[in-house]
């Protein structure tokens, strides 16, 4: 290995305290060579004894093998594998490693690295502005016109050996049918809220739709004050479709639902309220709020009885 080789290689990796003095120690115990080889000697040793514990340490810590696990739970066999690909930028390394998408509920699972070992994933406030990473999907094309949704991020699951998470971006109510040129963007939150379309790095994603299936079309039902008009529901979550009346009319959802399975079990969502929601416009000009919430564990459509909405029972026919 030439040096410069020595320099690119490292360029990936940033040693800890410990790490340099054990490589210190490594290189003294060595046999002293002339004094016109020594330097290349001693970056040799750095070399090896770096690259060796850094990939010895990612690719074996439990930690770091379980954080995706960990992450998707019940929902890995939906998961559909990305590409993987490493994306560096403001000291920080990413990997979009899986996603998981119906019409209405996009969620994408990024490992995060600090390479520069600085503990910045678990910092907050005017630092994590300027410095953390602020990520966001784009290029979401609808169905139909939307005008509203929301978005989230979470660290949750994190390694603190190697300062490294798996992070759970998730949009709602985009209403959409096709994922072709979706992106995950990335930037300081500063720069997101500002232009977020110029982030500073844009990885392309690759997803297919886990098509909903209408099971409830409603009459005269009212929920919590707002018209119901439709249940959908897909192994990811269930969206539930209300009218809008006025613009000023927006949901108080606190509403909690469980799927009836016909084998007598029954699925819960991971939130008692709503996850998401979306507004939209039919081209009957019509408008409409969709309250998305994600499933605790998947669902087998074909094999849902019932829906509880709130304590009331509604038998799927």
């Amino acid at each position: 290995m030439t040096e410069r080789e020595y320099q690119k290689a490292m360029e990936c990796f940033t040693p800890s305290p410990e790490l340099r003095a054990r490589v210190q120690a490594a290189a003294e115990r060595t046999e002293k060579p002339r004094a016109r080889v020594r330097p290349l000697r001693t970056v040799l040793i750095a070399a090896a004894v770096c690259l060796a514990l850094a990939g010895t340490a990612f690719a074996a810590s439990p930690g770091l093998r379980d954080l995706l696990a960990e992450a998707l739970g019940g929902f890995a066999p939906y998961a559909q594998e990305q590409d993987g690909t490493a994306y560096t930028w403001n000291g920080f390394e990413f990997k979009v490693l899986s996603a998981l998408a119906d019409e209405n509920m996009l969620r994408v699972y990024v490992q995060i690295r600090d390479l520069e070992q600085r503990d910045r994933i678990n910092l907050y406030g005017e630092s994590w502005l300027k410095e953390g990473p602020h990520l966001g999907i784009g290029n979401l094309k609808s169905s139909v016109e939307t005008t509203g949704g929301n978005s989230s991020t979470s660290f949750d699951h994190y390694d603190g050996e190697t300062q490294t998470t798996v992070a759970v971006v998730t949009v709602w109510g985009r209403m959409t049918e096709d994922l072709s040129g979706v992106e995950l963007r990335i930037d300081t939150a500063q720069n997101m809220m500002d232009a977020p379309s110029k982030a500073a790095v844009k990885i392309p994603l690759d997803i297919e739709l886990l098509h909903s299936k209408t099971l409830l079309q409603f009459e005269d039902t009212v929920l919590d004050g707002v018209r119901a008009e439709e249940l959908r529901i897909s192994p990811l979550s269930v969206t539930l479709i209300t009218g809008r009346e006025s613009w000023a009319q927006w949901p108080r959802f606190d509403i909690s639902f469980r799927v009836q399975l016909k084998d007598g079990s029954q699925v819960g969502t991971e939130r008692e309220s709503a996850s998401g929601h979306g507004t939209y416009k039919t081209s009957d000009g019509a408008h409409h709020l969709a309250q998305i919430w994600n499933f605790a564990d998947p669902v087998e459509v074909d094999q849902v009885a019932g829906v509880y909405i709130g304590e009331e029972y509604f038998p799927v026919k």
